[in-house]
């Protein structure tokens, strides 16, 4: 009787590690696609603003048409972060700042997911400042 108990209560420790296991693993590689998704995604963007810049009549552009380039940046990059990350999470992209005079750029990425086990959910975000000059 004594040795069942035992690897009973061996058993239910073991599940117990390997569930908190496959959840920081799990953590950790979400957040990692995040930010090779990211940092990726936004070398393309700005590998495209870097031709807006060259245009000459870049200074000339009236409000409207500087929004409507801030607008097909933020399509761009996330198209581009879309496959770049193979994921079942829901991510939400925000751009918190966009200054085209000086070329600073700041944007956050938040990925909602469900955990292998329990059902819960967990969140992971990522935020990333990229000046163009």
């Amino acid at each position: 009787m004594r040795g069942v108990v035992t690897c009973g209560g061996l058993i239910v420790i073991t599940a117990i590690i390997i569930m908190i296991h496959a959840t920081i693993t799990g953590n950790n590689i979400r957040r990692g696609e995040v930010e090779r998704g990211l940092d990726s995604s936004i070398d393309y963007a700005f590998d495209r603003l870097g031709d807006i810049y060259a245009d000459e009549f870049f200074t000339t552009y009236s409000e409207d048409r500087r929004e409507q380039i801030i607008e097909e940046l933020v399509f761009d990059f996330c198209s581009v972060l879309k496959n770049r990350i193979a994921s079942d999470g829901e991510i939400e992209v925000r751009l918190i700042s966009a200054d085209l005079e000086t070329g600073l750029f700041q944007i956050g990425v938040t990925e909602e997911y469900t955990y292998p086990f329990g059902g819960m959910n967990g969140k992971c975000y990522y935020e990333k400042a990229y000046s163009f000059n």
